[in-house]
């Protein structure tokens, strides 16, 4: 067995722990991160871009963002949402708070799509370097 299956092993049974203990919320963040001395969660993602109907978009599952903007309600630390073209390697993000206030579409699998347009582009990936 890996490493990573290892500790996906130890994370699936942490996670059965915590809720036998009967905790009243858990999610995974993808990051913490801390920038101009403000905390914020950052969900990332790495996929292609929803095409229309609608519209062209990016999206998460709508429990991930639900239960990032009750995060958020309950202690003010705000969640990130980057998002990586698997396609053109552009770089998507803004605050899910800020997205939620957008009009936005659910899918029948449950992901929630917001309008690309409501994102700001950050580039491209490949030509970030690596800073550390």
């Amino acid at each position: 067995m890996s490493i990573t299956e290892i500790g996906r092993q130890g994370e699936i049974l942490a996670r059965k722990i915590l809720k036998s203990w009967n905790v009243d919320d858990i999610f995974q963040a993808d990051w913490m991160i801390k920038a101009k001395g403000q905390w914020c969660v950052v969900e990332v993602k790495h996929k292609e871009l929803f095409k229309p109907p609608p519209f062209y978009g990016q999206g998460l599952n709508a429990y991930q963002a639900d239960m990032r903007m009750k995060f958020y309600k309950d202690t003010g630390i705000r969640c990130l949402f980057l998002v990586i073209d698997k396609d053109t390697k552009k770089i998507y993000w803004n605050w899910i708070d800020e997205l939620e206030k957008t009009k936005f579409f659910t899918t029948r699998n449950g992901a929630r799509i917001y309008d690309i347009k409501h994102f700001h582009c950050a580039g491209v990936a490949e030509n970030i370097k690596n800073a550390g």
